[in-house]
């Protein structure tokens, strides 16, 4: 039996204020058999001073302890997570030549290809799922892997990944692998202890590969109907297949063209393909302007709409048009009308927050060229008062923009032939390695934060906790009608994480370890720190990246 000395120990303080002293070493495991929590058998994680770690980690310092539990946050990444190593454990068993590649979301799941290969055979993905049951049914083990930074490195080379996706964050000692049977390899966060804490999941043949299917946060038993988004894949695949035609479909190769110097050439090309698609959707309006007289642009938080609408609109004067720009926003009730939410909070997402009979009456008032006196809702007051007086000149477009754009009910008096649909959205393709792909929804919360920060005067903590209702409210509102679009129009910019980490980084350090912000603070610091700072300079000025930066050429 040790002998504990001061030396050999450290002190760990519990949630519930309690301290113990353990031997330095001592997996979190085995302090969670030794304290038998109540409902052990929902715990999946630990907080350790705030950051999500396996329950296999070990520990040498002294630090806080709060156990994660199922249906939690960080708790429903992990399943996520877990089992997409159960997949590429699955995909290399069975084979063992092929490169697994974890693509992007799509719906509620994942969509994965084969590296190399046109289409995976529905029979070949029904013997993957077999072989993923199996792993699960069993309950194996899944460990991680503590190793120095540059053996980690070495082990993943060997697996074809360039050590250039560490370029951003070198003086990191060590990293986390993790392993599940004879698989090892890097997923980027904490995960279950075993497979037996996956409850239900999915995998079907789709498109050219498949798509890994994940339960509810709610209901970890059901699986949601997968809404076969063809026309967000085709934009994801579109945009996918231009970054590998550049070479800057990864990390490692962003990081490379920081280091090289040649990120300003990518950052040009980048923004010359965002012209080009806005010219070409300027083509589609005139060609349309007798049948579409009503343009409906809607897109999720943060997405770039207000500058999409400010180029747009330059791009249809160019070929003649004179088009009108309305804001949503400026029909919103007075604020002590607005509804609320289950939580009773004012739900400012509900379309019930909005007035729809003005709106309409608007519309009809517009494109049949009479004058009309907009309105113009004041944050400050909570109230509409008086707006601009405008009459739209005959066959000439009005551009209606804000998150309902795509919901018909909000202009039922305006008939389907007279309206074009265009949703906007940051759909990044790129990826730091061929397992760990970056979330959509990651870049709108950055971009968002970095925004408010510097010109609503919202805190980065307010940013962070409040995204989960934002989330709530697109999930609701407006990812379910994304399909409805007629034109869905990508903003993501390839260079976009380099340019915000040197924003938003200190932004996010700035956040105490005692601000319930701080764990979501760390994930995003973590997800910048695999690119290579690049400086605000050498971001045009009407980027659409300007609207959250700053110092744009367009007044907003």
């Amino acid at each position: 039996m040790q002998i504990r000395t001061k030396e050999n120990t450290f002190t760990i303080r519990f949630s519930n204020g309690t301290e113990k002293s353990y031997i330095k070493g001592t997996r979190i495991r085995e302090i969670l058999d030794l304290m038998r929590p109540p409902n052990q058998e929902t715990i999946v994680l630990a907080l350790i001073n705030k950051e999500p770690m396996d329950l296999g980690r070990k520990l040498y310092n002294d630090a806080t302890l709060t156990w994660v539990r199922e249906k939690t946050p960080e708790a429903f990444r992990a399943y996520q997570l877990t089992l997409s190593l159960v997949l590429i454990r699955a995909v290399e068993e069975l084979y063992p030549h092929f490169k697994l590649l974890i693509d992007h979301s799509i719906g509620n799941g994942l969509y994965c290809e084969i590296r190399g290969r046109r289409g995976v055979s529905s029979l070949r993905v029904r013997k993957i799922k077999k072989r993923m049951d199996l792993i699960i049914g069993r309950g194996d083990s899944i460990d991680p892997v503590s190793l120095l930074l540059d053996p980690a490195l070495k082990r993943l080379e060997k697996r074809g990944e360039n050590h250039d996706f560490m370029a951003g964050n070198r003086e990191k000692s060590h990293l986390v692998l993790h392993k599940c049977g004879s698989t090892t390899t890097y997923i980027g966060n904490a995960l279950f202890p075993s497979t037996r804490f996956i409850k239900a999941y999915d995998l079907i043949s789709w498109q050219d590969g498949m798509v890994l299917l994940f339960p509810g946060h709610d209901d970890l038993e059901q699986i949601p109907v997968f809404p076969n988004p063809g026309k967000l894949f085709s934009v994801f695949h579109e945009f996918g297949q231009w970054e590998k035609i550049l070479g800057i479909h990864k990390a490692s190769r962003i990081n490379r063209a920081v280091q090289e110097r040649t990120i300003a050439d990518y950052i040009k090309i980048s923004e010359g393909l965002h012209e080009k698609k806005i010219a070409q959707i300027a083509d589609r309006i005139l060609c349309k302007r007798k049948k579409h007289r009503v343009i409906m642009i809607a897109g999720p938080s943060s997405s770039g709409k207000t500058t999409f609408v400010k180029r747009l609109t330059i791009q249809l004067r160019v070929i003649g048009l004179s088009p009108i720009v309305i804001s949503l926003d400026d029909y919103f009730i007075d604020r002590k009308l607005v509804p609320v939410d289950d939580k009773g909070n004012p739900d400012w997402e509900s379309p019930a927050s909005l007035d729809i009979t003005r709106l309409n009456e608007d519309i009809v008032a517009l494109i049949s060229g009479k004058e009309v006196h907009l309105p113009r809702f004041d944050f400050k007051k909570g109230r509409s008062i008086k707006g601009r007086v405008v009459r739209l000149a005959k066959h000439q477009p009005v551009l209606i923009e804000g998150i309902h754009g795509l919901n018909d009910s909000i202009t039922h008096s305006v008939p389907a032939r007279k309206k074009l649909k265009i949703y906007v959205s940051a759909l990044t393709q790129s990826n730091i390695t061929d397992h760990v792909r970056i979330h959509t929804s990651d870049i709108r919360m950055l971009r968002r934060m970095i925004r408010d920060n510097q010109f609503r005067s919202n805190s980065p903590e307010d940013t962070i906790t409040t995204w989960p209702l934002v989330r709530h409210g697109e999930d609701r509102y407006i990812f379910p009608l994304q399909e409805h679009a007629d034109i869905i129009f990508n903003t993501a910019l390839s260079y976009e994480l380099s340019v915000l980490r040197s924003v938003a980084e200190p932004v996010l350090e700035s956040i105490p370890m005692s601000s319930p912000a701080y764990t979501e603070a760390l994930r995003l610091l973590t997800l910048l720190r695999y690119f290579l700072p690049v400086d605000t300079r050498y971001v045009p000025s009407n980027s659409i990246l300007r609207e959250f930066i700053g110092n744009s050429s367009f007044a907003y």
